[in-house]
């Protein structure tokens, strides 16, 4: 299969996610004062794309840029070579592009629940990218609340809540912000097994109805054989496409999933990954 993802997904009609030749390099620390700096690879020319209504899964070692991809599409660093767009937009060096979740819930200790969820759409707001008014925002997130395990919770503060609670916060947050586009860098790794399955298949309904094209970092190869709709190994750093793996529609994953017939693409992720089975 080749190394670099295909677009022949399923979903059309609304805006995709592209990345074009993404690579980024680091300064290394050097051996003295008078020493050249060095760059550390850890991108090499990743290229792909994320239909509408489609979620992608990022898969490979810790240190393989992962995170550091999703951070430049969110405007966070720029990479040393690459483009990507959604919607006409330019990421790359353009913050607020996409609802981005990442590994830490960063939030503020002194909003309560309900407000930090709603933080991000406020900013999108007072920003101009969005019009939604306070009120409404405020409505959809209590609306959301239960379905998140958040129920009764929304005026205690973060240091009330545990880390699970919190990273569901968080990831309210992030599902409420208008961006066309989800970046979400490990966001079920802090929560208990029961809680985590129930965001997973809330994850693919949300997909499925609200059409944003999605990029998914995990370590979890089981996570994502249900929820991606294609899934890209990473190599080591610096990291690049080494393998693809396209799944088939969701109902179907699931039931793999139940019956264990999704043992032959796990078996060749392991593979890819070079892991031993």
């Amino acid at each position: 299969m080749s190394p670099q993802a295909s677009s022949s997904m399923r979903s059309v009609g609304s805006p995709e996610l592209t990345v074009r030749h993404c690579s980024h390099e680091f300064e290394a620390p050097s051996g003295g004062v008078f020493s050249a700096r060095r760059r550390q690879p850890v991108l090499s020319d990743v290229s792909f794309t994320v239909p509408a209504g489609t979620l992608t899964a990022l898969l490979g070692p810790s240190g393989c840029g992962k995170s550091t991809l999703l951070r430049a599409l969110a405007g966070l660093l720029v990479p040393s070579r690459g483009e990507a767009q959604v919607a006409d937009r330019e990421l790359i060096g353009n913050p607020g592009g996409v609802a981005y979740h990442p590994q830490q819930d960063s939030l503020l200790p002194w909003l309560r629940v309900i407000d930090n969820a709603m933080l991000g759409a406020e900013v999108s707001s007072v920003r101009g990218t969005s019009s939604e008014t306070k009120s409404a925002v405020r409505d959809r997130a209590m609306g959301l609340l239960d379905r998140f395990g958040l129920g009764g919770l929304h005026h205690a503060w973060p240091d009330e809540l545990s880390g699970g609670m919190r990273q569901r916060v968080a990831l309210l947050r992030t599902f409420l912000m208008p961006q066309p586009a989800l970046a979400l860098d490990e966001p079920f790794g802090a929560l208990d097994a029961i809680t985590r399955r129930k965001l997973q298949h809330w994850l693919l309904e949300i997909i499925a109805n609200e059409q944003r094209p999605t990029l998914l970092v995990t370590h979890d190869i089981d996570e994502a054989l249900l929820l991606a709709d294609q899934i890209l190994v990473f190599s080591g750093r610096p990291g690049s496409i080494i393998h693809v793996e396209d799944r088939p529609a969701a109902e179907l994953r699931k039931l793999e999933r139940v019956s264990g017939a999704d043992r032959a693409a796990s078996m060749r992720l392991l593979a890819a990954l070079g892991v031993s089975h």
